[in-house]
């Protein structure tokens, strides 16, 4: 057989194929969906079955939780090494040993060791500031070990 025919027959044959899973799938009919049940496909991490990402502290002492995604912001507080932490998000910021990666992290802890830390300049001056700042909890990726997949921060 020429080669065109060949390859026509090929690909005839997968098309039929596909519609022939696709007519399978719809075949099952509808599926009783219970409130609360997380389908046995669901990948973890995924939304809206993991509402958050996982990661894993590496550090070798405590590591500190920073208002802003640099080493110069405030330090809010800190996380003890090899405990599991909460991701929201990834965004780029200052370079911790060669890693631009900072994660922001799900603010509703209960495990926070809050630390007073170094105030930066112009959250003295402006009290509204600094609240608006130690809403938002960052941590270098360098010292985060992420168990599941991150997004970016909107």
């Amino acid at each position: 057989m020429p080669t065109r025919t060949i390859l026509a027959l090929a690909t005839g044959s997968l098309v039929l194929g596909l519609v022939g899973v696709g007519a399978a799938v719809a075949d099952e009919g509808p599926r009783e969906i219970v409130v609360g049940e997380v389908p046995a496909s669901a990948q973890p991490g995924q939304y809206p079955y993991d509402k958050y990402a996982t990661g894993k502290v590496v550090s070798k002492g405590p590591l500190k939780v920073r208002s802003k995604p640099t080493t110069d912001s405030r330090a809010i507080g800190h996380v003890q090494p090899n405990s599991k932490v909460e991701i929201e998000c990834k965004k780029y910021g200052q370079k911790v040993d060669g890693n631009r990666i900072w994660y922001r992290l799900h603010e509703d802890r209960e495990d926070w060791e809050n630390g007073s830390g170094r105030e930066d300049r112009e959250d003295r001056q402006d009290p509204d500031r600094a609240k608006a700042y130690e809403k938002e909890r960052w941590v270098s990726a360098r010292y985060v070990k992420n168990l599941s997949e991150v997004k970016y921060c909107r």
